[in-house]
C-alpha cells in the first residue's frame, strides 16, 4: 500500500522539466530581442562613421559645392550599403565653406527601431537616432584636377 505522500509525488513527475522549459523560454525572448537591437544599434553606429569619414576623405580635393555634394552623397549611400542598411533612412546635412585649408562639418543620422520583430524584418515604434559627425579639413595644396 502507498502512501497518499508517494502518490503525490508520482503525479507530479515531470512539472520541474516543463516549468523550467517555460520559464525559460519566457526569459529568453527578451534577451534574444534585446541582443537583435543592441546587434542592429552597432551596425548603425559602424555604417554611420564610416560614413562620415568616407565622405571626408572623398570631399578633401572637391572643387564646388556641386562636387562636395555629390561626393558626400554617395560616400555615405555607399557606406550604408556596405552595412546592409537602408540608405533611404539616412539624414545626411554639411555645413562649411568648400574652399583651400578650411574645414567642412559633416552630419549623418540613422534611426533603429526598437520594437522590432527579429527574423520578419518588421518594425513599429520608437527609433533610436544614431548621429555621426566628422570635420573634414580640405586640402591647402593638393590638386583639384
Amino acid at each position: 500500500m502507498t502512501s497518499s505522500l508517494e502518490r503525490a509525488a508520482s503525479d507530479h513527475k515531470g512539472i520541474a522539466v516543463v516549468e523550467s522549459l517555460l520559464l525559460g523560454l519566457i526569459l529568453l525572448i527578451p534577451v534574444v530581442w534585446m541582443l537583435g537591437v543592441l546587434s542592429e544599434l552597432h551596425r548603425s553606429a559602424l555604417a554611420a562613421t564610416a560614413a562620415v569619414r568616407d565622405a571626408g576623405s572623398q570631399i578633401a580635393s572637391a572643387g564646388d559645392v556641386i562636387e562636395v555634394e555629390e561626393r558626400i552623397s554617395s560616400a555615405v549611400v555607399e557606406a550604408f550599403r556596405a552595412h546592409d542598411l537602408d540608405p533611404s533612412l539616412i539624414r545626411v546635412s554639411w555645413s562649411g565653406v568648400p574652399e583651400r585649408g578650411a574645414t567642412v562639418e559633416i552630419r549623418v543620422s540613422y534611426p533603429v527601431e526598437v520594437f522590432q520583430m527579429p527574423f520578419l524584418d518588421a518594425s513599429v515604434g520608437p527609433a533610436i537616432r544614431i548621429e555621426a559627425i566628422h570635420q573634414a579639413p580640405m586640402q591647402r595644396y593638393l590638386s583639384r584636377d
